[in-house]
């Protein structure tokens, strides 16, 4: 049994909290709102409100240590579509600040879900290694986003501790279905893979994480997969709807390599795009 802290339960980390108190784990959860809270205390999660960036570490490191939590996982987004001048140092600090209360507060790892979107956009398979700061500093072919992201995984790299960087690609599920987004794409390209992952392999994958991975980067996405026309036009078909597929192109782009996660020996539920649907 493991004491655990999951900053921010939304979307993925209630289901996330669910399933580890259903694997005996004492489990707690913080959300941003006094709204959220309540929900997630209505859900029987033992939640407590936290707003980042935090005026101080202490009061983080103070429930990490009363808790004595053990693992905190941090399901927190970056935010930076909420802004049309996004500030790309907030989401590296808001990391900051839970590495440094994690460790004040005696927990002995740090599980940090990140996304492929720290990738550049290169035809090619993407691998772990394929994405550093390092690689990234002064390289055109990385974003702003893409180094914001790194800078963020890199203070938790850097954190002292044990450390896991899970790189996750577009988050699905039932709800979530991916044909509510095609009407919201410009285009699809035939040249371009859909990468992909169900929130139960998300779930699982941290879960996974936790129990067996001391310290790396790992990717998460569906081990097989198809271009992007061929994913979204399955997935309106999937679900009989009157909707048009957006201009179909040509453009290259990149296909992440979750390779790494299966040699380590996690078991994907769903091995290809196409099960998604």
């Amino acid at each position: 049994m493991t004491a655990v802290l999951i900053i921010g339960a939304g979307w993925l980390g209630r289901p996330l909290a669910k399933q580890l108190s259903a694997s005996n784990h004492t489990v707690h959860v913080t959300n941003s709102s006094h709204e959220s809270t309540k929900e997630s205390l209505e859900l029987g999660l033992s939640a407590h409100q936290l707003q980042l960036p935090l005026p101080s570490t202490q009061s983080l490191a103070s429930l990490i240590e009363q808790s004595q939590i053990e693992v905190v996982i941090g399901c927190i987004t970056p935010g930076f579509r909420r802004s049309t001048t996004p500030d790309w140092d907030s989401y590296a600090n808001n990391w900051q600040q839970i590495c440094e209360a994690a460790k004040q507060g005696g927990a002995n790892k740090v599980i940090m879900i990140s996304s492929t979107a720290v990738y550049p956009s290169e035809s090619k398979d993407m691998k772990e290694e394929d994405a550093s700061l390092e690689l990234a500093l002064g390289n055109n072919e990385f974003s702003d986003k893409s180094l914001a992201l790194l800078q963020a995984e890199q203070r938790v790299i850097d954190c002292g501790m044990d450390s896991v960087v899970i790189r996750c690609s577009g988050l699905v599920d039932e709800i979530r279905h991916p044909s509510r987004f095609a009407t919201r794409l410009r285009s699809v390209s035939r040249n371009s893979p859909a990468n992909m992952l169900h929130r139960v392999d998300a779930v699982g994958v941290v879960e996974f994480a936790m129990n067996y991975i001391n310290h790396g980067i790992i990717n998460a996405s569906t081990p097989s997969t198809c271009d992007k026309a061929q994913f979204y036009q399955a997935a309106i078909e999937s679900r009989d709807l009157d909707i048009t597929l957006p201009e179909v192109i040509d453009t290259p782009d990149k296909r992440i390599d979750s390779s790494k996660s299966v040699k380590l020996g996690y078991q994907y539920h769903y091995q290809h795009t196409f099960d998604l649907l």
